[in-house]
């Protein structure tokens, strides 16, 4: 268990999670698309701003990975630490997850807010496509899935706040 840790390397790992988690920009999307010849995996990424322990992410159905989401394929998400910023190519810090989505309408109550603060975060260009009627606006709950945060260092974790619950030592 990850209480096995001493206090002080349990502190480090949570700082480490939470610089990913404050320094990311972009959300990693996972899904299952269904072709002519069966499911194919695809990948996608979006621009996401986090409130309330959700990300929350704004993007076209044009991409396959959206019209996937919005058809309620399973996916899984995935934050990785920038390359230009780890000491360690091999080991750079790496956070995977399973969530609860749901797509907001335009009229619920907190979609014009929640746009405001993706174009605070991300910039102008929110403002030009907010209402581009291909665009969505998705809320993403985590549910569970894996930190690493080095060699030998990686662990489950659960719920919005992404809680360490274990100290994965088997392969």
């Amino acid at each position: 268990m990850v209480w096995l840790m001493d206090k002080k390397q349990i502190k480090h790992v949570l700082k480490k999670r939470d610089r990913l988690l404050t320094s990311t920009k972009t959300l990693g999307i996972s899904v299952l698309v269904d072709e002519e010849n069966g499911s194919v995996a695809d990948v996608g990424h979006a621009p996401f701003i986090r409130v309330e322990g959700c990300f929350y992410i704004y993007s076209s159905h044009l991409s396959s990975h959206i019209r996937a989401l919005l058809n309620g394929s399973e996916a899984r998400f995935f934050l990785i630490e920038d390359e230009e910023k780890s000491p360690n190519i091999w080991a750079r810090i790496r956070l995977k997850f399973s969530a609860d989505v749901r797509e907001l309408a335009r009229d619920n109550g907190r979609f014009s807010s929640l746009c405001d603060q993706i174009g605070q975060v991300h910039g102008p260009v929110m403002e030009m496509i907010r209402n581009f009627a291909d665009f969505h606006l998705f809320e993403i709950q985590p549910k569970h899935g894996t930190l690493v945060t080095g060699f030998a260092q990686a662990f489950s974790v659960k719920g919005p706040a992404f809680e360490l619950t274990e100290h994965l030592r088997k392969s």
